[in-house]
Formats: C-alpha cells, structure tokens, sequence
C-alpha cells in the first residue's frame, strides 16, 4: 500500500524501523483508553509485535497501515480497514474503518484526510459498498471525524469488539460518491 494526500503518505508498516515512532501512539494512555480492550505498550518489543499483527491484516485491499506526515517524515497515526469483529473475535461480515493517532497530532485533521483517502480506496478500489466506524461513547473527537466523513450513525452496539458498548456508525458508497 502506498497512497498519498497533500500532508500524508499512508503505507505498510515496517516493524523494526517504526517501532519507536509507533510507541509514540500505543504506549500512550490517551490513545489506548479509546482502543477496546487495549493496554499501552510497555516497550519496543510490544509494539513491534503489534506492528506485525498489522501487517498481518494486510490482504485483498484490507490492513492496517502507517500515516506519515510528509512535513517531518514521522510516523503520527495508524489508519485501518479491517474486518468487524464479533464479541466472538470472529468477523461479522462487515468492514470497519478507524484511526490510532498519536497525541501530539491530534486536532490538525490528520484523521479525516487519512480517512477520505482510505474511504476512496475502500469504495473505488476493493469495491466495498458501505463501511462502518466504532467508538466508545465518550470518544467525541472521533465520533466528530465520523460526522466529517459523512457517515450516520446506527446506533449504540455491544456486538463488536469484546462486548464493549460502542457507537456504530457506517457510510455507504452511494453517499461518498454523491
């Protein structure tokens, strides 16, 4: 994956030579307290496993990649779009798109840019007909760039992600394209 917006460039993540920067997301408490049933990565180790299981969602238009902000060639955010899981950990058949940002870059709509990219890729590219988005309740600045994105919410849902109560929101590609 190599795509690329005005400030950004969204790829693969390459686990040893990231590591350190993702650290700066997934070992801090302001991003993992949004993630359900995450903890904050504790060492470099951690979070190098966790970038290999990113890389290993990577198939048919699905994964996990890198956000880098082109300004400072440093890795700032994780964007996805992956299967939805059940409470099961099984998929539902529905596909889920999301955002990990470290804090330092929040507010400057990294998030939203990285999403429309990804949203054009999810519809033009894999074909998708619609996507969804989740957030625990009180997330309001990713339930804001949901609004941004265009999509509507659903409802609240505890079928996803370990039972955790969550905003489910989805966008279909009739209306990204309208």
């Amino acid at each position: 994956m190599h795509l690329e917006t005005e400030r950004l460039v969204i790829r693969d993540w390459q686990p040893i030579r990231d590591a350190r920067q993702a650290l700066d997301i997934y070992g801090d408490e302001q991003v993992t307290r949004w993630l359900a049933a995450s903890e904050c990565d504790r060492s470099i180790h951690e979070t190098q496993a966790r970038l290999h299981r990113y890389v290993s969602l990577t198939q048919s238009g699905l994964g996990a990649w890198a956000v880098v902000e082109k300004a400072i060639d440093h890795v700032i955010g994780t964007v996805l779009l992956i299967p939805l899981p059940q409470v099961s950990q099984q998929p539902s058949g529905l596909i889920e798109i999301g955002w990990h940002f470290r804090p330092a870059s929040w507010g400057y709509g990294y998030a939203t840019e990285a999403a429309q990219q990804i949203i054009q890729h999810a519809f033009e590219t894999v074909k998708l007909s619609e996507i969804y988005a989740v957030a625990l309740p009180g997330n309001l600045r990713s339930i804001a760039v949901m609004k941004r994105l265009g999509m509507t919410l659903v409802g609240l849902s505890d079928r996803y992600h370990q039972g955790a109560e969550l905003m489910l929101y989805c966008l279909k590609a009739e209306a990204a394209t309208a």
